[in-house]
Formats: C-alpha cells, structure tokens, sequence
C-alpha cells in the first residue's frame, strides 16, 4: 500500500480537513484574513502548522478555500430567501433581515475585505470579487424578473448598505422596518443602524414599489 502524500490529502476531501476549514472560517470571521499566520490560528484551533500545511498545501490556498466558503455562505443564503420568500420585494426583505443579523456580521466582514483585498488582483484574492457578482447576479436577475429593477444596481445598493452598516463596528440590530439597532435612542450605533435600514427599506419602495 502506497503512502498517503500531501497531494492525496489535499485532493481527498476527509472529516477532519472538512472540520479544520470550518474552524478556520470560524476563526477569520473574527479577526484580519489578510493578517492570518498559521501558528496563532493552529494554536486556536486545536491543530499545527504542519497538519495545516499538509491538509491545504499553502496558506494562500488555505485562505482560498475560507473566502470560497463565506461566498457559497452567502449565495446558499441568498438561493434560500428566493425559495422562501414571495415577490420580489418579500424576498429582498427576508434577504436584508437575515444579512443584517448580528451572527452574521463575521461573515460579511469576511466578505467585504477578501472583495477589498481583490482589487490587487493576486494571490488567493484573485477574481473573488468577479466570481462574486458572477454568483449573485443570475439569482437576483430570477427574483427581479418582470419587476423592471436592475440586478446590478440592487446588488450595489445592498453591499454599499451592507458595508455601511459594518462601518459603526457594532451589531448592526434588527433588519426589520422598525429595527433600530439597539433602540436606545442614543447617538451612537443605534441611530446609525436605524438610518441605513431605512436607506434599504427606502431604495426598496423606489425600485419595487
């Protein structure tokens, strides 16, 4: 019996590869992908550098599995909301509320600074941006079929909203029309919240009546 190489484990999906990329993506939604270093993260994980080298080969390709899975994270989100929502404009609310959840802003920090990070257009940042909009773009054009409404444009106002939301570095609150963040009131991350849901909310009575 021929001895497993690095190549066989990188090529040969297992349980434990498959539970280290997960707990890897874990890990970068909570600090700088572009400031990951194998041993901080090996330590955190429960793994070493070695195991994390043989599994993916390299950090750059390690790194390029975490942003393919936050991207297939958000295209299964997406593809769910068109399956669970009504019209177009009931689906792009199921949309905004479940992006704006505090849970998920690791996953859209992840996002937005591997999108960042591509506009250097190498490493394993390459095309993650184009394969981006290459992703959303034909699940949108299906749910904004007939309403007149531009994917393009849609899909920008929602990042650009999304990214502002990131911006007060806090949990963003409800995605609901009444949600205002913390609701306090203060002047604060609240009020910053509740302005950009209604930004959405308002784009939305705009483009979708």
């Amino acid at each position: 019996m021929s001895t497993p190489t690095p190549a066989d484990a990188r090529s040969r999906p297992s349980r434990r590869r498959e539970e280290i990329l997960a707990a890897t993506v874990r890990y970068v939604a909570e600090h700088n992908v572009s400031d990951l270093s194998l041993r901080p993260l090996a330590a955190e994980i429960g793994s070493s550098p070695r195991v994390l080298l043989y599994l993916f080969g390299s950090k750059e390709q390690l790194v390029r599995e975490v942003l393919a899975v936050g991207r297939a994270e958000q295209l299964a989100l997406l593809e769910r909301c068109e399956a669970e929502g009504g019209d177009a404009r009931e689906t792009l609310e199921l949309l905004w509320e479940w992006l704006t959840k505090p849970e998920h802003r690791g996953a859209l920090h992840l996002f937005f600074e591997g999108y960042v990070r591509a506009f250097g257009g190498s490493g394993p940042w390459l095309d993650f941006g184009t394969a981006s909009l290459d992703e959303w773009l034909p699940p949108l054009e299906r749910v904004l079929d007939g309403t007149g409404a531009n994917p393009t444009v849609v899909l920008a106002v929602l990042r650009g909203l999304l990214l502002d939301l990131l911006a007060d570095g806090g949990g963003g609150g409800s995605g609901s029309r009444d949600g205002d963040g913390d609701g306090d009131g203060d002047e604060g991350g609240g009020n910053h919240a509740a302005r950009v849901h209604a930004a959405w909310h308002a784009f939305l009575d705009t483009t979708l009546g």
